[in-house]
């Protein structure tokens, strides 16, 4: 008898494992087949360009697709500067890139987006100091933020993700239009197809949750960037990308019970920092788009990006708010 009792809860063990297996299973599979539908290929750049004597700058370039965009270009003999608020972070991030790259010509200047005060004195110093800007990779972001805002009164995450690399980008513009042929990046996501967005998002603390709200940043983004396009001279191009489902620390604000279970399925399924920054490079370098501006790229293609990012009157009227509210004038 109770050999038999034991039979049957061996049994029942071993379905039970059965089950369990076989629902993890079905779960990696799901992902596995999300992630071939929305990415079925990792694009490559292939460009063997070389930049000797230009200028790079990077925000958020001490991490993740930054670091690995900045190691790159550095390889490729650009004179690169990185730009973040992480003081030790960004130090030990230049001495890796020089160490891979044998590039002496890597620096680091304290930035901080979600600071009005501090983009404006990072610019002024800038542009003091460096007679040309060859390369603008706008490529700092976070992935969630608290519900307030900035001395501003900028909502926080659109201040980071937004209206910082807007700022930066403005008033470093002078500069970049005088080094042209040259190039603006900007990281974006494919989430600004799901925004749902209005101007006064910018400004106040809203009730949409932080994926909405970042989705919306990256709308701004595009939009910023069809906007842009449109009013710079020829040899100065911007484009913006999505880089794909990467594993970066964007989502490192998040709670831990979200945060560590989505990096676990980052890591198995998706793109390196390395290959997330392909697309970067790719429209940094490749011979390829120098005279293409106004797009939206993934995996070193253009592609279509949303119906609402093409609306030319929410993009001029996004660029004159966000002007408005850094209290700048446009002579472009």
């Amino acid at each position: 008898m109770l050999y038999f009792i034991a039979y049957i809860l061996f049994t029942i063990l071993i379905l039970a494992v059965k089950v369990v297996v076989g629902f993890f299973l079905l779960i990696f599979l799901c992902f596995a087949l999300v992630r071939l539908w929305f990415e079925p290929i990792k694009g490559v750049c292939k460009a063997k360009t070389k930049l000797h004597g230009k200028v790079a700058l990077i925000t958020g370039g001490n991490s993740g697709i930054g670091l690995e965009t900045a190691k790159d270009l550095a390889q490729r003999g650009a004179r690169v500067i990185i730009a973040s608020r992480n003081d030790k972070k960004s130090a030990e991030a230049v001495e890796e890139i020089k160490r891979i790259s044998g590039n002496e010509k890597v620096e680091y200047r304290h930035l901080n987006l979600r600071d009005m005060d501090s983009v404006r004195e990072f610019a002024k110093k800038f542009n003091e100091e460096f007679d040309r800007l060859d390369i603008l990779v706008n490529n700092a972001g976070i992935g969630a933020a608290k519900n307030a805002l900035t001395p501003d009164n900028i909502d926080i995450l659109m201040a980071i993700n937004y209206v910082g690399p807007f700022l930066l980008t403005h008033l470093l513009l002078d500069k970049i239009k005088a080094s042209k042929p040259s190039r603006i990046v900007i990281v974006s996501s494919y989430l600004h197809f799901h925004a749902n967005f209005e101007l006064d998002d910018l400004t106040k603390v809203t009730t949409k949750n932080t994926l909405i709200k970042y989705c919306n940043a990256k709308l701004c983004d595009v939009l910023w960037t069809k906007e842009l396009s449109r009013r710079l001279p020829a040899g100065v191009t911007v484009n913006v990308l999505h880089p794909g489902l990467v594993r970066t620390n964007i989502f490192d604000t998040l709670h831990k019970y979200i945060r560590n279970p989505l990096y676990v399925i980052i890591d198995l399924l998706f793109k390196t920092a390395k290959e997330g920054a392909q697309t970067v490079i790719y429209l940094c370098v490749d011979p390829a788009v120098e005279n293409m501006t106004g797009g939206y790229y993934m995996d070193c293609k253009k592609i279509p990006s949303s119906k609402l990012s093409e609306d030319e009157n929410l993009a001029k009227a996004l660029w004159d708010k966000t002007l408005e509210l850094v209290n700048v004038k446009s002579d472009i």
